[in-house]
């Protein structure tokens, strides 16, 4: 107090206070981590599942916003084979908010970085309101078909297919504590390894090898016609039955039964 007024000899100040929390969201180990196609059909569907999980690691419940970010099309080829009816219990889907890719031209990424992502895809996004985050864990399960049809035209026999999701709360009231490495806890991601297999045709090689043994079996026996393989032994089979003929003793009987 510079005047030495002690009529007004105090100053009132307003502090901000946030109350810290420890909240995740990690993915399930039940996820669907491979899939495989064969290379060339597009009528093949394998089941697939995206599991979330959201815990609260603290002492102090917080009311969360859980966001799902799913890809479905990827150029004009749906991911899944009912894309359409592609739901998460327990959450809404926000029509409104579905996210076009900002990259057009897809196969060019997805040749240097193989994700099917939401930045080269078509995504679905769900809302998933928990109006009080306790100790329990709360699972989210994105369950489908996923379709071969749209890798044909990536032309890649690897890629992933990745979901994501995010947390959100009250910035203004809470604030989380690991405050440098919070994008670690409150956003993760969902990947599913797509390989493409190309299945082998044997039946030429059988074809072509009963073909080989057939010719080659033709060839040995005209070259050992044109030796006169056969030939020697036919005679020899000759020479030894009239040699038998001539050793046979006058009046043998023969070994053949005698019927009166």
């Amino acid at each position: 107090n510079e005047e030495h007024n002690t009529t007004n000899s105090f100053v009132q100040r307003t502090i901000p206070v946030r109350f810290a929390v420890n909240i995740l969201v990690k993915k399930a180990d039940e996820s669907t981590n491979y899939i495989n196609f064969t290379a060339g059909r597009n009528d093949l569907q394998k089941p697939v599942s995206h599991i979330l999980q959201v815990q609260n690691l603290g002492i102090r419940y917080i009311p969360v916003n859980v966001t799902i970010r799913v890809p479905v099309k990827l150029g004009n080829t749906d991911i899944w084979s009912n894309s359409s009816g592609l739901k998460v219990p327990g959450c809404i889907e926000m029509t409104e908010m579905t996210v076009n890719p900002p990259v057009t031209d897809f196969l060019t990424k997805l040749k240097t970085i193989p994700l099917v992502d939401c930045s080269v895809a078509v995504c679905k996004v769900f809302s998933c309101t928990i109006s009080t985050l306790s100790s329990p864990i709360i699972t989210y399960n994105l369950t489908g078909e996923v379709s071969s049809a749209w890798i044909q035209q990536t032309d890649l026999q690897s890629l992933s297919l990745v979901s994501s999701a995010s947390l959100s709360f009250d910035t203004q009231q809470y604030i989380h504590i690991f405050t440098t490495a919070q994008d670690r806890y409150i956003n993760t991601e969902v990947e599913t390894r797509v390989n493409v297999y190309v299945e082998y045709d044997y039946k030429k090689e059988i074809i072509g090898g009963v073909v080989g043994g057939l010719v080659l079996l033709a060839l040995i026996t005209l070259g050992l016609y044109k030796a006169g393989f056969f030939k020697r032994g036919y005679k020899e089979l000759l020479k030894e039955a009239k040699t038998e003929g001539q050793n046979a003793t006058p009046g043998e009987e023969s070994a053949l039964p005698v019927h009166e």
